[in-house]
């Protein structure tokens, strides 16, 4: 039950966070933000700037807000919370991927009669292919670690392999063995999954630090 807990809000949350990010990461590279004395730098920074909140900071208002809308111990709950605290560094990866695609491709996919949203998915997205298979690797790896979160939010539907982990920490001692046994279970897939994009992950990391 947690496995498959876990798998359902990794996997969620990791697709709506670079489906999201990868908008958001697009408008920032090929248009023009202002708002107010804020360009387009100072909104990158912004959403980067995000990953210093400390969660413990936003727990208490997070808990309360929750428990009104009925999302506490939901996979919904939880798939939301970790779409929004993935984002910054989708948008962050994807904006660079972006920018290192040049835009004179895209002019010239709308020259030949194909719409922004055409030249977007036709062109763009399969040259951007390595940075959005590295967003959603590292956004699904922070989301199948979490355990903060899901140890609040969650009390029996909604419980997660982390929180499988912690709980065999109990009054009577530390079940090692079942500990050892389900944190490699856990990590096992993280592992095979890295070793088989590992060049997708070096590709969208490293986009645009050479030119």
């Amino acid at each position: 039950k947690n496995f498959k807990n876990s798998l359902i809000i990794s996997l969620s949350a990791s697709i709506l966070a670079v489906v999201l990010g990868s908008m958001a990461g697009y408008g920032l590279a090929r248009f023009n933000y202002k708002f107010g004395p804020f360009r387009n730098k100072d909104i990158s920074f912004w959403f980067l700037s995000q990953l210093i909140l400390p969660p413990v900071a936003i727990i208490m208002p997070l808990l309360i807000l929750y428990r009104r809308l009925n999302l506490i111990d939901t996979h919904i709950g939880l798939i939301l919370l970790y779409t929004v605290a993935n984002l910054p560094i989708v948008i962050w990866i994807m904006r660079d991927q972006f920018h290192s695609i040049p835009i004179e491709m895209e002019h010239a996919s709308v020259v030949d009669g194909s719409t922004h949203f055409g030249a977007f998915g036709r062109i763009v997205l399969p040259i951007a292919l390595p940075g959005i298979v590295a967003a959603f690797i590292l956004a699904l790896i922070f989301s199948w670690n979490e355990y903060f979160f899901a140890a609040i939010l969650s009390r029996t539907n909604a419980t997660t392999v982390p929180y499988m982990v912690a709980a065999q920490v109990s009054s009577q001692g530390v079940a090692w063995w079942a500990m050892a046994a389900i944190a490699t279970a856990a990590i096992l897939p993280l592992v095979v999954i890295g070793v088989f994009l590992e060049r997708y992950i070096v590709k969208g990391l490293t986009a645009g630090a050479v030119k």
